[in-house]
């Protein structure tokens, strides 16, 4: 039980800490001296995602072939050094350069850390594991946009790479203690023509690109609509808020109407929520933001439930090849966001959005789970 505690409180607190570090310069870049333009912005999100998606793969593969919570330790490691590099950086290369690394370092976390789940928790208690395990998704969110407007403007932007590339390095310690043995698997190639992969990946990859638009883009649309920067960082915040207790009730709603389910209707829910950001009223942006905040919390448990449960033995293999597809959204959805702002307006980018997210869900609906 201890060895399972420790399992998942380094696994929560390292993906939070990649979490974190990835969403951090969609705020920090207002506050930046280096005096970014929209391209280098969206540039620097999708270096941090190309670094992330291009070892996914590898990750998979070496969740199956050593021990993942060494490999979780290394990525520790890696993140504490990209961050205070990010905050050093005196010159925008030098910041694609960190954010690639970032990205790089953090991309061996989530297959790693869905093996030790998978192999580490069984039946019922996997999806409350999941939940509290996810509970790194919203709070990341919740610290970025209450911490990081306060910090940027009464002190430096560089600052928070500097707290948490500490923090990454403190969690890194006590991540040698986590006892785990791999029983290696055998790759067929077959696995990766596998229906599910292909569903949840194409799904996958449409979800997570409007996600990606929403949390890189909504703190300034706030802004540029009128709102306070200290308030749009609180709004912010609340994207993510209700998702506390959308995410610890996810392991329950998901025993009880089962993970499709969930994960179809969820979606559906979030597809008008991102629609209804075009109408800027504060009341309106409250609401929809803390709505937003349990849908979308009650998804990422629901994600990783699923494919731990199809994947199995090979669950780190199966989530570092799926996740390939979702987080690659990372570096598409900036790219098509940058195109939308520069040629169109928010309104549009919201509309695009909706419809990514709606047919995300109808492709989700042809996922195949065998009791």
């Amino acid at each position: 039980m201890n060895n399972r505690a420790l399992i998942l409180g380094i696994s929560s607190l390292a993906f939070f800490l990649s979490y974190f570090l990835r969403l951090s310069w969609g705020i920090v870049s207002v506050y930046s001296t280096l005096k970014p333009t929209v391209y280098q912005n969206s540039l620097i999100f999708s270096l941090f995602f190309l670094g992330y998606v291009i070892v996914q793969i590898p990750a998979g593969i070496f969740s199956e072939k050593y021990n993942s919570a060494r490999i979780v330790s290394l990525s520790l490691l890696g993140l504490a050094f990209s961050s205070i590099l990010s905050g050093i950086a005196n010159n925008i290369n030098m910041e694609y350069f960190a954010s690639f690394l970032m990205g790089f370092s953090g991309g061996w976390i989530y297959p790693n850390t869905i093996k030790l789940f998978s192999a580490s928790f069984k039946d019922k208690k996997l999806p409350i594991a999941m939940s509290i395990y996810s509970l790194s998704w919203p709070l990341s969110i919740i610290i970025a946009g209450s911490f990081l407007p306060y910090i940027s403007i009464e002190t430096n932007w560089r600052i928070p790479y500097y707290i948490f590339g500490l923090i990454a390095f403190l969690t890194f310690l006590p991540s040698l203690f986590i006892i785990f043995k791999n029983n290696p698997q055998k790759i067929n190639l077959k696995f990766y023509f596998n229906k599910n992969i292909i569903i949840l990946s194409s799904g996958g990859f449409l979800f997570f690109a409007s996600y990606w638009i929403i949390t890189l883009y909504s703190y300034k649309y706030f802004i540029l609509s009128g709102i306070d920067p200290i308030l749009s960082g609180i709004i912010y915040s609340m994207m993510a808020v209700a998702g506390i207790p959308g995410t610890l009730l996810a392991g329950f709603i998901i025993n009880r109407f089962g993970v499709k389910k969930v994960l179809v209707v969820y979606e559906f829910i979030y597809a008008f929520l991102a629609l209804f950001l075009i109408f800027v009223n504060i009341y309106l942006i409250i609401i929809i933001a803390l709505s937003m905040g349990f849908i979308r919390f009650t998804i990422t448990p629901a994600n990783s439930t699923i494919l731990a449960q199809i994947g199995k033995e090979n669950a780190g293999n199966f989530a570092g090849t799926v996740n390939f597809f979702w987080q690659s959204a990372g570096i598409f959805g900036p790219l098509l966001a940058s195109y939308i702002l520069t040629n169109f307006n928010y309104y549009d980018l919201w509309i695009s959005v909706f419809i990514m997210t709606i047919i995300s869900g109808l492709v989700y609906l042809n996922i195949k789970i065998k009791n």
